[in-house]
């Protein structure tokens, strides 16, 4: 970073000049005499609440210590008029992306030796906490839309479905307009034993299939079981296939030389994981194995542990709190987080699911950006269909239903007009 340009520009820019003001470690320009004059801009900020023009400027330098100002008061005089001439017609988010860089690795390098210096009193929770303190303080502060700047308005608004990740059935992605999107929450809603974490493992399989990235974090099945099922679905594979160990080698060393894409799968008990503790997991995976998922998928919701700071409120808001927390992980992370929750015990009687059939909190309701409910009756399940009704779609229509093949012993679900293309099921029984 130029920081002779940084200062032109930091003067002349009111956005730019209060953005900063008090953000910058004056330390971070590594030289006496910007440092100072940065230190004098921001006492004269302070107390007339504006930039200074190069006439103040050159006054403030007889603010300066007697001995500094006799050594160096020629290279102030030097510096200043540099300032003044350097060219400020920059790109500003260029620029400001320059900034941020300049300020992390000011804050890395001090990290870095306080580290080095403390190596034997430090763990790597408290290493990943400082470093998320960190990317934190340095992110630039937002300040809105420009509704004026077409361009930039027509880009971040426009649909992009490099920005969705398929649900792998066609019916379901016009539905949600692409699949799941990223920078969002979706959440599969369904009674107990009707098929939540049967459509998660879909989901994580479908996304792969396609070169997507999958973290599958499990607070119910262990990791053997998820991982089961997911072998399952890649080879077609009936429980007992299974048993086969060459034939689910085949299938699935040619199901990831084709999505070419990475998956882990990691166990908790119920409630021992927060989403605090879920986006260090995160990190550690970032810093571990250079591993980042571009869907991540929570089994399930409900199973979550709660804020520290929740312990006295209802279970209700907790999980409304939980909700919200997993959305922020989607925004901050600029990726898509598939999770499910349980549906109440009356829903396990009812022909169509709705909204007001959700357990314990409608708060879950009113964060998620997408909320799919899974239905099946008693002769549904004995035909191995079922529905997925969009109960929820932010932006975009809701009350969709998609009629669905469903084979719990080779975990595959399917559209059913693909599931009738497949071979699934002969062309009559397609009408239900």
């Amino acid at each position: 970073m130029d920081w002779k340009i940084f200062l032109a520009v930091f003067l002349s820019n009111k956005e730019i000049f209060f953005e900063y003001l008090t953000k910058l470690d004056q330390n971070i320009f590594k030289n006496v005499v910007l440092t100072n004059i940065f230190v004098l801009i921001r006492k004269f900020a302070l107390k007339y609440k504006r930039p200074p023009d190069l006439d103040s400027l050159v006054l403030l330098l007889d603010r300066l210590p007697e001995e500094e100002k006799a050594r160096n008061l020629a290279k102030y005089k030097i510096t200043l008029k540099e300032i003044s001439e350097a060219k400020v017609n920059v790109d500003l988010e260029v620029f400001k992306d320059h900034v941020a860089q300049a300020i992390n690795n000011y804050d890395m390098e001090k990290f870095i030796l306080k580290t080095a210096d403390d190596v034997g009193k430090i763990n790597f929770t408290d290493v990943m906490e400082h470093l998320r303190s960190i990317m934190n303080k340095n992110v630039p502060r937002n300040l809105g839309v420009d509704v004026t700047e077409v361009p930039k308005v027509v880009k971040l608004i426009r649909h992009d479905v490099m920005e969705k990740i398929t649900s792998g059935m066609v019916p379901l992605d016009k539905l949600t307009y692409g699949g799941f999107g990223t920078n969002e929450i979706a959440i599969a809603m369904a009674p107990p034993g009707r098929g939540k974490s049967f459509f998660l493992t879909n989901m994580m399989y479908n996304a792969m299939l396609v070169g997507k990235n999958v973290l599958y974090v499990t607070l119910e099945l262990s990791e053997k079981s998820v991982a089961k099922r997911l072998y399952s679905r890649i080879a077609y594979a009936t429980k007992k296939d299974m048993l086969d160990e060459e034939t689910i080698l085949k299938s699935a060393n040619k199901f990831f030389a084709l999505g070419k894409a990475r998956g882990r799968i990691i166990y908790y008990p119920s409630k021992s994981l927060t989403v605090e503790e879920l986006e260090t997991l995160l990190e550690q995976y970032k810093f571990y194995f250079d591993f980042t998922p571009d869907l991540l998928v929570v089994d399930y919701l409900d199973l979550l542990g709660s804020r520290k700071d929740d312990s006295r409120l209802e279970y209700r808001q907790k999980l409304r709190n939980i909700t919200d927390d997993l959305r922020s992980i989607a925004l901050r992370r600029n990726i898509a987080v598939l999770t499910a929750t349980q549906a109440n015990r009356e829903s396990l009687s009812k022909a169509k699911i709705t909204e007001a059939n959700v357990s314990e909190s409608f708060g879950k309701i009113e964060v998620a950006d997408i909320i799919i409910a899974i239905s099946q009756s008693d002769d549904e399940r004995k035909q191995q269909r079922a529905r997925l009704i969009i109960l929820k779609n932010r932006d975009y229509v809701s009350g969709g239903c998609i009629e669905c093949y469903v084979d719990f012993d080779k975990m595959i679900l399917m559209d059913i007009d693909f599931a009738a293309k497949m071979g699934m099921l002969d062309n009559d029984s397609v009408q239900m």
